[in-house]
């Protein structure tokens, strides 16, 4: 379910972070340690996971991680950065999709809550761990954040897809649609930290119940075409 930021990490990875494999058996190395940290992510609290844990995970030392990585919290931040590459990539292709085209107002708002959805299931425990950091961080380094600035590409997306429709037009109806935005973003954080339900992130009945609530809000009537009478 990784396997986006696993082939992602077969690029070139920050400097400042990453030392730049040298032969195939280095390269190969820091994709599977990238990927034991998601693995590893998924199921517990970066403050739990230790450098020995990624590196027993694939079976090597420790003393080889660091040949790859500077240390924990620079390898956290490739982790990090990989992630928001591959969610801008994601809303890329979804504002570019040829099914974007004859949709109605109701028919978008299912598809993007079901994109929004998507993407934390998919990577619920590294937006956990780093929900966690950023909760120990001043508020104004928050921003720069590679999360934050998806989450405000993502909201500015919206708006400018929501705005071929002439009612989505303007400041008073991009407030509207960020303070949406705002709604879902907050469920699902409160679903990656705690997932108190009743509907949880798991359940297909989320992006349906979801999308209607938003859509009550907006004002969106649904959408009734393909309803059988």
């Amino acid at each position: 379910m990784q396997e986006e930021l696993v082939q992602k990490a077969a690029g070139p990875l920050p400097a400042q972070h990453a030392v730049a494999p040298k032969r195939p058996r280095g390269q190969e190395r820091q994709q599977a340690l990238i990927e034991a940290g998601l693995q590893l992510t998924a199921s517990r609290r970066w403050s739990e996971v230790t450098v020995s844990d990624i590196a027993q995970a694939i079976g090597c030392s420790v003393g080889t991680f660091y040949t790859r990585f500077h240390n924990k919290e620079a390898y956290f931040a490739v982790l990090q950065q990989l992630l928001a590459d591959v969610l801008q990539q994601r809303l890329d292709a979804f504002h570019a999709a040829p099914e974007r085209e004859g949709e109605t107002p109701a028919q978008f708002l299912q598809a993007w809550v079901g994109l929004m959805v998507h993407s934390f299931r998919l990577h619920r425990g590294l937006y956990a761990a780093a929900l966690g950091q950023t909760q120990q961080q001043p508020r104004e380094a928050n921003t720069a954040h590679p999360l934050a600035q998806v989450r405000l590409v993502t909201r500015k997306r919206l708006t400018a897809a929501m705005a071929r429709w002439p009612q989505w037009r303007g400041e008073a109806a991009a407030a509207r649609l960020g303070f949406a935005h705002q709604m879902l973003h907050g469920l699902l954080v409160s679903a990656v930290l705690t997932d108190p339900g009743p509907v949880r992130l798991d359940e297909a009945a989320l992006v349906a119940q979801t999308a209607a609530a938003l859509g009550a809000y907006l004002g969106i009537e649904p959408d009734h075409r393909d309803t059988q009478p």
